[in-house]
């Protein structure tokens, strides 16, 4: 059966009279409020393992890029992805000694266009955002169990993978139960302090001891990193590399970078994790001058998920069928089929789409001209298929899906989705923005992965 078969299939069945989980979960609740998707999505297994096997692949060819174009050199690559010295001494102090290597943990999000799935971002590290419990509470109504269970549908529950994921980088024992501080920037902490308890309380019952604070809370002595009267084994990193560019980040971080530096903690997950999630790092695989030194596989993977992407320079650049132009003139010809990005922000911060209609060519020539040699990319505008969810009178309506596609050590770690009305028109679909979250099942034959 394909994807718009049991999508048509479950329309009928369940429609409209199901709209969203019906439980919402503590931990759930903490992060998304009530701003659920009305229906679960649907993805093949054979489909879900390709897709997954295609991002391992990615996500290698980023990790390779340090040696591939600088040599090595941590510092280089990470100017390059657009990183302050504040920042890069602090990713530098971080990894020294027995440096964690990048993480395992990532979401890639991706549209799905008439030729199939493309990649707008990939986020890597411990501030990725996953479902939680959501497959759990569209099961919690009794007609969609037993359509799951006629039509086989299976979910990766992605926090007890999360759990797992930890486990495996920081090389726990199976018995272990390390002290882990949930770690966030102190501006942030009155926000996201509800969603961070109820990680901790569940992260407890697969066997970590978890806190929640901010990183000035932190102390280090005897020889130890400490929260108020508990020494801390692992720092769950929460906080971001643009919150290092605060103005008291160097007092703030001393404490955890001086136990990093001396093995008296670690961290999941590296700073430098994030790196290879930039858009910076995407251009980089972008680049058609940089083909000889990717492998036959990774090629494939690059031109089939990854639209072409640009650092924002002066000079020329190299478009997909091979053509060198003006990056500029390229830029404004192609104004509606283009978006600027920052490299590093999160959340659709400072994205801007060539094709709003609050955009004009002027204006869009100015942000151009604003961004050149900054830390922005230019990337190709994605057109997704728009699929059809549920109205509360049974009816349908397109809706847009950016699938977030969830990697954990055990390989597929689940799905991540947000989605909003297309006739809504938004370019950027985040929670701030008002997009809803959601997940979805995987069905038919194919490897599995821990599904619950």
């Amino acid at each position: 059966m394909s994807r718009d078969a049991l999508t048509e299939k479950y329309m009928e069945r369940i429609g409209g009279r199901l709209l969203g989980p019906v439980r919402k979960s503590e931990a759930g609740r903490a992060f998304y409020g009530d701003a659920y998707a009305p229906r679960p999505v649907f993805l093949s297994a054979a489909e879900t393992w390709q897709l997954s096997r295609d991002l391992e692949v990615l996500r290698g060819a980023l990790y390779r890029l340090p040696g591939l174009l600088f040599e090595g050199d941590l510092a280089a690559f990470a100017h390059a992805n657009g990183t302050e010295d504040v920042q890069v001494r602090a990713i530098e102090r971080a990894s020294a000694g027995v440096p964690n290597p990048p993480t395992s943990m990532c979401r890639a999000d991706l549209y799905h266009d008439q030729t199939g799935f493309r990649l707008m971002e990939i986020n890597m590290g411990g501030t990725i955002g996953f479902e939680v419990d959501i497959c759990r509470g569209f099961l919690e109504d009794p007609e969609l169990s037993r359509f799951a269970a006629e039509e086989g549908l299976r979910h990766v529950d992605s926090l007890p993978e999360q759990v797992r994921t930890l486990r495996a980088e920081m090389e726990l024992a199976p018995d272990a139960r390390p002290v882990v501080a949930h770690v966030e920037w102190p501006r942030h902490m009155a926000v996201n302090e509800p969603y961070m308890s109820a990680m901790c309380k569940r992260w407890g019952e697969y066997g970590l001891e978890a806190r929640p604070c901010h990183v000035g809370q932190l102390e280090r002595r005897d020889g130890r990193l400490w929260l108020e009267d508990r020494p801390i084994d692992i720092v769950y990193r929460q906080f971001l590399l643009e919150d290092l560019l605060s103005d008291d980040a160097d007092v703030l971080m001393e404490p955890l970078l001086g136990a990093l530096e001396s093995g008296e903690v670690r961290m999941f997950t590296s700073l430098e994790s994030e790196l290879y999630g930039s858009k910076a790092s995407l251009a980089m695989l972008s680049n058609r001058a940089h083909r000889h030194l990717f492998s036959e596989e990774e090629l494939d993977v690059i031109d089939r998920l990854l639209p072409w992407t640009a650092p924002v320079t002066p000079g020329t650049v190299i478009l997909e069928d091979g053509t060198e132009t003006s990056l500029l003139d390229h830029a404004m010809a192609a104004q509606h089929e283009l978006i600027l990005k920052p490299t590093l922000l999160h959340g659709g911060q400072g994205v801007i789409p060539g094709w709003s209609s609050d955009i004009t060519p002027d204006q869009w020539r100015k942000l151009l001209l604003d961004a050149m040699d900054g830390p922005y990319v230019l990337q190709r505008r994605i057109h997704p298929v728009p699929e059809p969810f549920p109205e509360p009178d049974g009816e349908s309506r397109p809706w847009i899906v950016s699938w977030g596609v969830v990697m954990m050590a055990c390989g597929h770690g689940g799905f991540f989705t947000r989605c909003a009305p297309a006739e809504a028109g938004k370019d950027v679909l985040n929670l701030f923005q008002g997009a809803l979250v959601g997940s979805g099942f995987q069905f038919g034959p194919g490897p599995r992965c821990h599904y619950q």
